[in-house]
């Protein structure tokens, strides 16, 4: 009997034992999938927080540059005379000259001015060619060049740590069929892009040419068209 006693005796602690390191393997699982929640949720919160940072910093340099270029405006600018020979014959002569690209209102050069003036002097020298035709002016001089894109750096102002050693970078393009103004901005591997539309006609010339050695064409203005409402993540 003393023996049978001892038998029940052990089995019990054995049974006891095997609860207690299945309860452990159980509050360890728990306890495991508790802290990879904890540092999922963690790492989530870290990527929003670095991801609105970035829309922060991308939408306020597209913010600057769109101020700046909502308050420019181009002129084309030209020359035009006239000779009037000994037999009563006319030659005409033209000449394009460096257009305006100044803040509205203003004789104040706008800031980007080095950058797009020659892109909307290349486009003025356009119109001016499909309008007048060579053979009709003794000398008739335009503005070469095209339109190309063009790359900017701006340090963005948050008040988050990435004014400190981040710069956005900026691309802007002018659209030649309708002289609109496309603003890409890109950091690390997000994008926020604009565009301005004019608000007035194309730069073009009157029907009539008139005689002076500065002659100007109407502004023409930009607004903000479009810009895009979040950053679009883009492959490195």
């Amino acid at each position: 009997m003393i023996r049978a006693t001892k038998r029940k005796l052990k089995s019990q602690r054995g049974a006891s034992l095997l609860l207690a390191l299945l309860f452990f393997l159980i509050c360890t699982m728990v306890s495991s999938s508790i802290l990879m929640a904890a540092v999922s949720n963690a790492g989530r919160h870290k990527s929003n927080l670095d991801e609105h940072q970035i829309y922060l910093a991308l939408s306020s340099s597209v913010r600057v540059l769109c101020d700046e270029l909502n308050r420019t405006e181009y002129k084309g600018q030209y020359q035009y005379r006239e000779e009037v020979l000994e037999n009563a014959d006319i030659r005409r002569h033209f000449q394009q000259l460096d257009g305006a690209y100044t803040h509205t209102n203003t004789e104040k050069q706008g800031y980007l001015s080095t950058i797009l003036l020659s892109d909307f002097d290349a486009l003025f020298a356009k119109e001016i060619q499909e309008k007048l035709n060579p053979s009709d002016f003794q000398t008739l001089e335009v503005k070469s060049g095209a339109v190309v894109s063009h790359h900017l750096t701006v340090h963005p102002k948050t008040g988050t740590p990435l004014d400190d050693d981040d710069e956005v970078k900026i691309q802007l393009q002018v659209v030649a069929e309708s002289y609109a103004i496309e603003v890409t901005a890109t950091l690390e591997h997000y994008q926020i892009k604009a565009e301005l539309t004019p608000t007035t006609n194309k730069p073009t010339l009157p029907v009539t040419l008139v005689e002076g050695n500065l002659q100007k064409t109407e502004p023409l203005q930009w607004k903000i068209g479009w810009v895009t409402t979040g950053v679009e993540e883009v492959q490195p």
